[in-house]
């Protein structure tokens, strides 16, 4: 797979950066960034050191990443994750051995290895891997810092102890994908909709260009990679029309599914998988954005549902446990949305949480009167009673005003 990689640095007006804060290897597929505490050359050096302990690592490692772009095995790929963990402690206990002739200096590292069709992804600070795709920006990693703080405290980083709190995941990667490894000096400058405009508008070698017009004084240090042809990558425009037809989404405006999409992972599936089990406990809910899905009960098949639908809602209420199993049917990409993401979503925006949760009751109301139809035809029983339809409209008190349906159509 074709993977065009470029870096970012503009030092900024107080030169706050150097270039050695950026490692960019394109024979191993790997870009790394530091991102020290301070700017004397002791923190400089010390940042050096971690750079050059995860490129070393990883170089020893090669012939692991040959026989995964060769062969992709679950053993080869668990075995990457481990190098990289490998390659961040080892950069951990170096970086230790040297902060302790040095008071308060700390490392922030965050490191991108692209093998064959996935991406690997190692993070210990404040520095922060974003993926861009379908024009929707995805913060990979976690923060390490105490938000109660001020300024922000860092949790985890290198050179405090000889071993750090190291996060790992890997990904399959898709044709037009584009990762962003970036310091907190340049995420922590830019809102995250001006960060996405620079990063699709323009190739990779451009960014840097599109970066420091708007910062001029702000220190520049990043990597970004894109995957395959850069023109194939879709916009944020389609991912929009992707989600705006979804009866979940109905009456949302442009604004509101944006927020949507911030708070999605996208993942792929093969044929085959299951993605969860009936009786299994539930916290995802899942957006298909392309091939099928079979939901199945107790052994017997129920539906197929495919491009535009939703499911695993149930999770996101009060169901604990699933109350089917899900297999892909046809490979397929999804949206898959965190229960801890989705709440916090509904609290930060009210408007939007009306939104869906009514057409959650909407699509439930409308699941249920199915169902107790065929429960009237299949025991000729008249008197089952019935679910509303859609003009005799459930009485829910003063709940909603007489003018809800304004209130869904406007901000």
């Amino acid at each position: 797979m074709n993977v065009q990689t470029a870096t970012v640095f503009a030092p900024g007006a107080a030169n706050h950066a150097w270039p050695g804060q950026i490692v960019r290897d394109d024979s191993l597929g790997l870009l790394a960034i530091g991102s020290p505490s301070g700017i004397s050359d002791a923190h400089q050096a010390a940042t050096q050191i971690a750079l050059d302990a995860v490129r070393t690592h990883v170089e020893r490692n090669a012939d692991i990443l040959r026989r995964f772009r060769s062969t992709a095995t679950p053993g080869l790929r668990d075995r990457i994750l481990q190098v990289l963990g490998e390659g961040l402690r080892r950069a951990a206990h170096e970086t230790f051995a040297f902060a302790r002739r040095h008071d308060n200096l700390t490392v922030s590292l965050d490191v991108l290895l692209i093998v064959g069709k996935e991406a690997f992804i190692a993070h210990v600070g404040d520095g922060r891997a974003y993926l861009i795709r379908r024009g929707i920006l995805h913060q990979l990693t976690v923060d390490h810092v105490d938000p109660s703080t001020t300024p922000h405290t860092l949790l985890h980083a290198l050179g405090p102890r000889p071993a750090a709190h190291v996060e790992t995941l890997c990904m399959e990667i898709a044709n037009g994908d584009r990762f962003l490894v970036a310091s907190v000096s340049l995420w922590g400058a830019l809102a995250e909709k001006d960060l996405l405009h620079a990063i699709i508008n323009g190739p990779p070698r451009e960014l840097v260009r599109r970066l420091a017009i708007p910062l001029p004084q702000h220190p520049l240090v990043a990597a970004t990679a894109v995957v395959g042809d850069p023109a194939a990558q879709d916009t944020e425009t389609e991912l929009l029309r992707i989600l705006a037809p979804m009866p979940l989404f109905m009456h949302c405006t442009d604004v509101q599914l944006r927020q949507v999409a911030q708070a999605t992972h996208p993942r792929r599936f093969g044929m085959g998988t299951v993605l969860f089990h009936q009786g299994d406990p539930g916290a995802e809910l899942y957006l298909v954005i392309e091939g099928k899905i079979r939901i199945e009960r107790d052994g017997q098949h129920i539906v197929t549902i495919g491009p535009g639908s939703n499911f695993g809602e149930m999770a996101m209420l009060d169901e604990p446990l699933r109350s089917a199993t899900a297999v892909v049917q046809q490979p397929c990409e999804l949206l898959v949305i965190k229960k801890e993401a989705f709440f916090s979503l509904l609290r930060g925006n009210p408007l939007l949480a009306v939104k869906i949760l009514w057409n959650m009751l909407l699509t439930l109301s409308s699941n249920l009167r199915r169902s107790t139809a065929l429960l009237a035809e299949v025991t000729g029983d008249a008197t089952v009673p019935r679910p509303p339809t859609p003009d005799q409209p459930l009485e829910l008190g003063n709940i909603y005003p007489e003018d809800f349906t304004e209130t869904l159509s406007g901000e």
